[in-house]
């Protein structure tokens, strides 16, 4: 297992989980452009929030092409990052 901080850049989008059930809940991915697209296709971006709760650091960046920092623990069949922070990134014009 290869754990360490890094920097991922993508689309953040929300799924939502265990509907119509008791355990219902968002989780958070994000679609990367960078590097690890080669490898995935989409990343769980972990919350730090109950289930039910929407993550008040991701929330808000739903839909948007955002940069996440934080630790990275990829094995050969998962991939998650844990965020210390997220921010939407800016087109330059």
């Amino acid at each position: 297992m290869n754990e360490h901080m890094d920097v991922i850049k993508g689309q953040l989008k929300l799924k939502i989980v265990g509907k119509s059930t008791r355990s219902e809940g968002s989780e958070y991915w994000i679609e990367p452009i960078d590097e690890y697209k080669h490898r995935w296709n989409e990343i769980l971006v972990r919350k730090t929030v109950q289930l039910w709760q929407d993550d008040p650091l991701l929330h808000p960046l739903v839909g948007k092409m955002v940069r996440i920092h934080g630790e990275v623990i990829e094995t050969k069949s998962t991939i998650t990052i844990d965020p210390i922070e997220a921010e939407e990134i800016k087109k330059k014009y």
